[in-house]
């Protein structure tokens, strides 16, 4: 052991003082006294000064350093595959028992080797016991467990992985594997065998729908063993109601089918919808013949009057992308110079959300109000520009503020690249996720030479943002293209270029999609409540599996749209009220899921299910995870307090489904496991031949001991000994004055 220094807080001249001043009160205290003996008064001291002395290197906090090298097992990771795939008796794989006596074989690997457990499945965990592998995960994900050893290699000499090798990713896990530059060693669960069985592998669809449309599920179905037969599909309701029924050709082996179903949405909230196929003879099992999906239906459609001036061909590109989105509901309206509408059939109970002018107007505000009926200062509004072919001389520019000076100004060619889609100005409106903002989230970024736009010479307009920039051809300067603005309750956003439609014909998607994206945004924003963007609180999806996380977020700002830290988000769940007890499937009965309306929520909730609060993760953002381990709806109150007062009170509903991902593919994936091992110089053996597997790595040389240089700091003020020791030299002293009635 070396000594290395002192570590102390206090100058060392200044202890040095105070040490020397109180061992010569010592000496000197004990020259006064005359009646004892001088041999006695060096004793007494002695042990006083040595106490004393003790408790001052103590002070000093010394530090000691040694090292050592000592012999020691080598360390092994074992990733236990935890997943519903692994309880799947089949062939002489018997699933938990099986998977049971192959841990308690590799448990006596702890008499050789030093072992940390982990499991994998929905996530990986680390494992304190083998008691606690459930085999109840509804995913695997085994290429995040071995990006995991690729976190620790450092710490193992090898890994062992007990798995079938079927997961669902699409990345090849052996790679991963071999970058570790560990050797696995690959205990290879569950069955080989092909079987006879029809399933349903998964149901894609939009997770979101709208009230009163028409929403697309399509259902991917795989058949093994049941070549040239006929299999009957259904889809029904939460209720068990059939909604519709195909009859399905298999031709081939092995074959894959997807098939739609169209259904009219017609209710509100998280409706859930049952797929299955009719249970066939001989089908090793029907776990997989059914699966739910579910899709949050809202009313949330937004009616956009688009009202056109002009005749152009922008005109008819912002009235495509309008019509194509299922959250849009367009009504047209094309103003001719008279003041009247080419439209015949106006519906006079148009509502307005949103208020789309484009092109120079033919008349005035208030004569606009009249012929529409409606208010345009209070509706959200997008002007889009473009010149008038005539001169207007009877208009009234002056009520037209702010953009009446575009009327009249120059016009000049703008390109817009990736140097100008940077703009220099500062938002004021913040955004959620980015710091760009909400008109430009998810737009995509320009990287080629793009269209030519024709646009008004203009600089920004007084009090509004500008969102984004052009380059005027001419002197390679900067104009703004979007202007926005925000008043007390409404949006306003104005678009001073044209030529947009050069985007929307482009070969080029990128430039589709942005324009798409683009004006989207505008009228996503334009129609969303400035007073309500402060506080977002959700699940991080609509639909989980059983005994998967349910993960809540939350994003606060205050009034200023500064990150909100002191405030406390509680979380309220309730589940149906008229869910039946149990949402179990056998082969012989399915119960189904109660349908789920917000309109009749108060009455169809039971009880407090739960409650959680979110921990604080960052500057205004808050987080938390529950555990469901049951199918259900379930509805949530996010109740945000601060100071004790209620400040925002929200709702929403996410459902807990079964999943048959792990029933979908039974056969084990040997070609993968053998990769894995081989790729990685270690071995695959079978479940049943664990003898084989310690064999192999006692011939590798993995029960061999290792030197480890085990280096240790020792400080001493950290051991209770050493006070212990003052503590006797001075009860000594103590016990000696008295024994010469000094006290």
């Amino acid at each position: 052991m070396e000594f290395v220094g002192f570590q102390h807080g206090v100058p060392i001249y200044l202890l040095s003082l105070i040490w020397l001043g109180c061992i010569a009160l010592i000496w000197w205290s004990y020259s006064k006294e005359r009646k004892l003996e001088a041999k006695v008064k060096i004793g007494l001291g002695s042990l006083r000064t040595l106490s004393i002395t003790l408790l001052f290197l103590l002070v000093l906090n010394p530090i000691f350093f040694s090292s050592d090298v000592q012999k020691s097992p080598q360390n092994l990771m074992v990733l236990l595959d935890n997943s519903e795939s692994m309880s799947l008796n089949k062939g002489d794989y018997k699933g938990a028992n099986t998977y049971e006596m192959v841990l308690d074989d590799l448990q006596q690997l702890e008499q050789q080797l030093s072992i940390e457990w982990y499991q994998f499945g929905n996530f990986v965990r680390p494992s304190s016991s083998i008691d606690s592998v459930r085999l109840n995960d509804s995913d695997t994900r085994l290429t995040q467990a071995i990006q995991q050893v690729q976190a620790l290699k450092e710490d193992f000499q090898g890994v062992l992985l007990v798995t079938d090798g079927i997961h669902n990713a699409n990345l090849d896990a052996s790679i991963e594997a071999e970058l570790t530059g560990l050797p696995f060693y690959v205990v290879a669960m569950g069955d080989t065998n092909e079987v006879q069985d029809v399933s349903i592998v998964d149901v894609q669809r939009n997770s979101l729908g709208y009230l009163n449309t028409s929403h697309e599920f399509s259902v991917n179905i795989q058949a093994d063993g049941y070549a040239n037969k006929t299999i009957k599909l259904s889809m029904s309701d939460a209720m068990g109601n059939i909604l519709d029924t195909a009859s399905l050709l298999i031709s081939t082996n092995g074959e894959r089918i997807v098939h739609p179903f169209q259904v009219n949405l017609k209710e509100l909230g998280l409706q859930s919808f049952r797929f299955s196929i009719e249970a066939l003879e001989n089908e090793w099992t029907y776990m997989n013949n059914e699966l739910r999906s579910s899709v949050q239906v809202m009313d949330d459609q937004i009616d956009v009057v688009h009202i056109a001036n002009q005749v152009h061909p922008d005109v008819r590109m912002i009235r495509d992308i309008v019509s194509t989105n299922p959250q849009l509901r367009l009504h047209t309206l094309t103003l001719q110079r008279n003041g009247s509408f080419l439209e015949f059939d106006i519906d006079a109970d148009i509502k307005a959300d949103v208020i789309v002018i484009h092109g120079e107007p033919w008349v005035d505000i208030p004569e606009l109000n009249e012929i529409i009926g409606f208010e345009l200062s209070s509706i959200p509004m997008v002007y889009l520009h473009i010149p008038s072919p005539v001169e207007s001389s009877l208009l009234n520019t002056s009520s037209w503020e702010p953009m009446k000076n575009w009327f009249d100004n120059s016009v000049g060619r703008f390109q817009l690249n990736s140097d100008a889609n940077v703009v220099e100005s500062t938002v004021s409106v913040q955004s959620w996720t980015t710091n760009k903002h909400p008109i430009l989230a998810d737009v995509p970024r320009l990287t080629e030479t793009t269209p030519g736009l024709s646009g008004i010479l203009s600089n920004p307009l007084p009090l509004y943002d500008t969102i984004q920039n052009a380059r005027y051809v001419g002197d390679q300067e900067l104009y703004p293209v979007i202007q926005a603005k925000e008043f007390s309750s409404y949006r306003t956003v104005l678009v001073s270029q044209w030529n947009w439609y050069l985007f929307y014909q482009s070969s080029r998607t990128q430039q589709r999609d942005y324009v798409d994206r683009l004006f989207s945004n505008m009228i996503y924003w334009v129609n969303s409540n400035p007073n309500e963007d402060n506080i977002q609180i959700n699940t991080t999806r609509t639909s989980y599996s059983v005994n998967e996380s349910v993960q809540f977020n939350a994003t606060l700002l205050n009034d200023s749209g500064q990150p909100e830290n002191d405030a406390s988000v509680e979380i309220l769940i309730y589940e149906d009220g008229t869910r039946n007890s149990s949402l179990s499937t056998d082969e012989e009965e399915v119960t189904q899921i109660a349908a789920n309306n917000p309109t009749k929520e108060k009455n169809r909730r039971s009880e407090l299910r739960s409650n959680m609060q979110l921990t604080p993760t960052g500057p205004g953002e808050y987080t938390g995870i529950i555990e469901i381990n049951e199918e259900g709806i379930f509805s949530y109150d996010a109740i945000v307090r601060k100071n004790g007062v209620e400040m925002n009170r929200s709702t929403g509903e996410f459902i807990v489904e079964t999943s048959n991902d792990e029933f979908v593919v039974t056969k084990r994936n040997n070609s993968l496991l053998q990769r894995i091992a081989i790729q990685t110089n270690g071995s695959l053996v079978e479940f049943n031949e664990i003898e084989q597997l310690k064999r192999t790595m006692q011939s590798n040389g993995l029960f061999e001991t290792v030197d480890n240089l085990v280096q240790q700091y020792f400080y001493p003020v950290q051991n209770v000994f050493w006070f212990f020791i003052v503590l006797v030299l001075l009860g000594l002293e103590w016990f000696a004055r008295k024994w010469y009635g000094l006290l």
